[in-house]
């Protein structure tokens, strides 16, 4: 059985060790949710245990990537792969570039699902894959990792990543934690369409606001995305008032 170091318990970081606690020696880092009552028979356990295993998986948001990879940096095995699971690419991975030793394998990964879209398997769901710095046999461990869970993998550079994720995740997040400031009403009759945009307001407002944050701020695409389509709606605007 291999060990992997889990550094972050958020969401994601509990939906992830559920997947591979039974096949995995995991230790868990995160000061925070340690603390918490609920979480008092997880195997928590120092930085330096956690990142002296052979694979380190940084699930923490993505403004505090740069703090975890200082720490660490002089804490990790000449042989360890660090994977973080940003739903940003670029920066993170130049941040663990920049900081972590020369020897160490970094390979990026998003998956594209999370708490709200996985039930009972992971069986059918799918992870990029954005190896910077790694053999590819660790890149094939990686694969089999994921595999191993029914995940496919899908392999991108990390701007080819941000690029597709600024149109296909932070735009969804924008629209819903926009339009949710309208306080729509609650009716009891409404189209099928109406009822969508809700589903898409209360999924995407159960992630925290830092993580909306951060894929806008970290992502250097976000930006024109949203020139862009705010442009189109003051168009689409006008181009009703001069109908009515």
């Amino acid at each position: 059985m291999e060990a992997i170091g889990l550094i972050g318990f958020g969401r994601f970081g509990q939906l992830l060790y559920r997947f591979i606690k039974d096949d995995y020696i995991v230790t868990i880092y995160d000061p925070h949710k340690q603390r918490e009552p609920q979480f008092e028979t997880y195997p928590f356990a120092s930085l330096e245990e956690v990142a002296y295993n052979p694979l380190v998986i940084i699930a923490t948001p993505i403004s505090a990537i740069e703090a975890v990879a200082r720490s660490i940096a002089p804490l990790v095995r000449p042989d360890t792969i660090v994977m973080d699971v940003c739903s940003v690419k670029n920066h993170p991975l130049n941040i663990l570039n920049n900081h972590l030793p020369e020897y160490t394998e970094i390979i990026g990964s998003h998956p594209l699902f999370g708490p709200d879209s996985v039930k009972t398997s992971l069986k059918g769901k799918t992870v990029i894959l954005v190896p910077i710095y790694a053999e590819e046999s660790s890149c094939d461990k990686i694969k089999r990792f994921w595999k191993s869970m029914g995940v496919r993998t899908l392999r991108m550079t990390p701007m080819e990543h941000d690029r597709i994720m600024a149109w296909t995740l932070a735009l969804s997040h924008f629209l819903g934690r926009g339009v949710g400031r309208l306080e729509l009403p609650q009716v009891k009759i409404a189209s099928k369409d109406y009822r969508i945009l809700q589903q898409l307001i209360d999924l995407v407002n159960r992630d925290s606001i830092q993580l909306f944050q951060d894929m806008h701020r970290f992502n250097p695409f976000t930006r024109d995305m949203r020139k862009k389509l705010l442009r189109e709606l003051r168009a689409l605007n006008d181009e009703l008032d001069e109908i009515s």
